[in-house]
């Protein structure tokens, strides 16, 4: 564990020569670099890395939704897929409500609208991790949140959520709005954000395992509240949809696609590859989930403890994507804020051992992780690693284990990260109140 330390005085000086530019230059210098470090992601993931999707997840909604509008359960629409030979819409009702109007214009309209919002999601994404960890001087925040933002696209989760047209993007930013802002205001409507991104779709009731490790009560109420709530209230408009899901569809896992699909990077989608053509085993899947539930509470618990809430919701988000059923490239976007934190610590260790004076490769061994991290990270997630390794998308017969093994590479590295993630240590001050009960239990001290 490291403990922070924000030394202002490269900050000052950034932010007496950006003062001094014309404004004109200004503008130009906050606007120009997003531009262009954007557009050189764009040509990157689409003529090197992969292939353009075309926004198929997308264009599923759309079809879904005019499929509803015409009289129709939505949950029996379903279309063709190269490599799951047929998908339909597996979100909660809620979600199809907030989608209705798409029935309403055209696929360029809905293209035109939720492309730009997917940036913009990110982009205000971005802006509260970077604000975890750097300290962005006075004025530069368009231009440093507009390239690292660009960049962040290299990331494969991300590159695909705009790909498909996802919605990974948005409810990774309902979490952040609620863990990094409404909870350091000590809003009474925190909560709220998970509450809602629980209701639109299931996975991110995980961070309901944040809200209770940081014993904030009342924020877990109010997001159990808010989706039972929001999903009662999607059923006055849906009543037959939602009690069919919540029924009968919601244990129907392979309605997503073909478990041991290369894509599927959960532990469930290592056993399906490996139990192919059966099913993999509900009990050794459940095993695994129980013992990555523990490890993740004990990492949350000590990112909690040390006042790390970016470290603690991005270890949550972490144990999400490996115990789900499935967990597809573009659900993983908790990529994001986990390089975020290796980076900066590696440029914050590298920087330390430089000043102190002493031998440096003492000081540098425990960078030794995050550094393996980040380079591993680079491949994994810059490139599509099934295409590099051509691997098959689904059937793996012949094969052998190596090949399975190697389809699940992010996989692997989403549980390295779990482990080896590193937590700052804030000063005592900066503490919830919350994370200041958490810190006194843990060192067996009197509760403040």
């Amino acid at each position: 564990m490291t403990t922070i330390e924000r030394t202002p005085s490269a900050t000052a000086a950034l932010q007496s020569w950006w003062t001094a530019l014309p404004r004109a230059a200004r503008v130009i210098l906050s606007i120009l670099p997003a531009l262009t470090a954007g557009y050189a992601v764009y040509l990157w993931a689409h003529t090197v890395v992969g292939p353009h999707h075309h926004q198929f997840d997308l264009a599923i909604y759309f079809r879904a939704v005019h499929f509803w509008a015409a009289g129709n359960d939505i949950y029996d629409y379903s279309q063709f897929d190269p490599v799951n030979i047929s998908l339909g819409y597996t979100y909660p009702p809620l979600a199809a409500v907030l989608m209705s109007p798409m029935a309403a214009t055209t696929f360029a309209v809905v293209k035109a609208i939720t492309l730009p919002a997917i940036v913009l999601s990110a982009a205000a994404c971005v802006l509260l991790i970077l604000r975890e960890r750097v300290i962005i001087p006075r004025g530069m925040t368009v231009a440093v949140v507009g390239v690292v933002t660009a960049i962040a696209f290299l990331l494969e989760p991300m590159r695909q959520t705009l790909g498909f047209g996802q919605i990974n993007l948005f409810l990774m930013l309902l979490v952040l709005l609620d863990v990094l802002v409404l909870a350091r205001r000590g809003s009474r409507f925190t909560g709220v954000g998970i509450g809602l991104a629980m209701a639109i779709k299931l996975t991110p009731g995980i961070f309901l395992l944040y809200l209770l490790v940081s014993r904030q009560w009342r924020a877990a109420l109010v997001a159990l509240g808010t989706a039972v709530t929001a999903t009662l209230a999607a059923a006055v408009v849906a009543p037959a949809e939602t009690w069919r899901f919540y029924t009968s569809l919601l244990f129907e896992s392979d309605r997503v696609g073909f478990l041991g699909s290369s894509a599927n990077q959960s532990i469930n989608g290592l056993l399906a590859r490996f139990t192919s053509p059966l099913p993999p085993s509900t009990a050794v899947w459940g095993l695994l989930v129980l013992v990555l539930l523990v490890a993740g509470y004990r990492r949350v618990r000590s990112a909690v403890a040390a006042g790390d809430v970016l470290a603690a919701i991005t270890l949550t988000g972490l144990v999400g994507v490996l115990i789900s059923p499935v967990s597809w490239p573009h659900h993983i976007v908790w990529v994001l804020p986990a390089m975020v934190i290796l980076g900066s610590t590696l440029i914050r260790g590298v920087l330390a051992a430089v000043r102190s004076g002493g031998p440096v490769a003492p000081r540098l061994r425990p960078l030794i992780g995050p550094a393996v991290l980040v380079a591993t990270g680079v491949f994994i997630w810059g490139w599509d690693t099934r295409i590099v390794l051509g691997l098959p998308d689904v059937d793996y017969t012949g094969l052998g284990p190596l090949a399975m093994l190697a389809g699940s590479l992010p996989m692997f590295w989403t549980l390295a990260a779990l482990f080896v993630l590193p937590v700052t240590s804030f000063p005592r001050a900066a503490l919830s109140a919350s994370s200041r009960r958490v810190a006194a239990g843990t060192r067996g001290t009197p509760t403040d």
